[in-house]
């Protein structure tokens, strides 16, 4: 084999690696939690329940945090039913503070984990979010009779378009869509909206693609993006689905450039 053959089959595969080289999530949300002691309780509750590796394997996703003064209730129940629980306060989309304070109809209804797990009856997997007129963000569940009293109060961390870590007052519960009295109340309960599916903004993005369909499944994500975000979220939106369908491309020229170069290495 000539020195200049070895040359060109070594150029063809640092080019092909560059390319195949596609990081994997970046966080982790144990590590994120981890630097606020103020969430230790729930930090450890998503490990217990295996939710942190679930997390951690989804590429957009929002948690709606606790801190330790509002997780006593959970020391009570099994590790299954606060699994079910906290599922409900993983939402399958990327939201911080400026997301929310933008919804084009200042309330939508977003799905979560716990929707994606099969086990959700009715709306049950969905939760409410809506903008008060005050400006206050407000969360609750989105079966009929819910009321919304787990208040927005800040971001513990966001790395766009990736994860967002929200601290909310007070857990979301699941609601039992089939029994209209079992309403959730609390100390200072906000009324729910009407509930009229006109009123809202769906958000049901699915589960993440396999590498051979994340092109087809960016796409439609971004159109839906374009008609219900505002204009400079949707930008950044559509230009993260548009990163996405470059990524799968360079990955199929990649992997021709290999075989080729393989070929090539066979041959000479």
């Amino acid at each position: 084999m000539s020195s200049s053959s070895s040359s060109l089959t070594l150029f063809f595969f640092l080019f092909a690696s560059a390319f195949l080289y596609t990081p994997s999530n970046s966080f982790n949300i144990t590590t994120i939690l981890s630097q606020n002691k103020n969430f230790s309780d729930f930090n450890k509750m998503l490990s217990q329940t295996q939710l942190a590796s679930t997390i951690n394997s989804r590429q957009t996703i929002t948690v709606l945090a606790l801190s330790n003064d509002a997780m006593s209730f959970f020391s009570s129940q099994s590790v299954e039913e606060n699994k079910r629980a906290f599922s409900l306060h993983v939402v399958l989309d990327y939201y911080d503070i400026k997301k929310l304070k933008s919804l084009s109809k200042k309330t939508a209804l977003l799905t979560t984990l716990f929707q994606s797990s099969g086990q959700a009856k009715g709306k049950q997997g969905f939760i409410n979010v809506t903008v008060n007129n005050n400006g206050d963000v407000m969360f609750g569940s989105a079966v009929y009779g819910s009321l919304l009293d787990a208040q927005l109060l800040d971001s513990v961390a966001s790395e766009p378009f990736n994860i967002s870590v929200l601290h909310i007052s007070t857990s979301i519960p699941i609601m039992d869509p089939n029994n209209s009295d079992f309403i959730y109340t609390s100390s200072s309960p906000l009324p729910a909206q009407a509930p009229n599916d006109d009123d809202y903004e769906y958000d049901e993005p699915p589960s993440p693609p396999s590498s051979s369909a994340k092109a087809k499944a960016h796409a439609p994500a971004a159109a839906k993006a374009a008609d219900t975000a505002p204009t400079a979220s949707s930008s950044k939106d559509n230009s993260t689905s548009s990163a996405s369908v470059i990524n799968s491309s360079q990955l199929d020229l990649a992997f021709a450039v290999v075989i080729s170069s393989f070929w090539l290495f066979m041959t000479v």
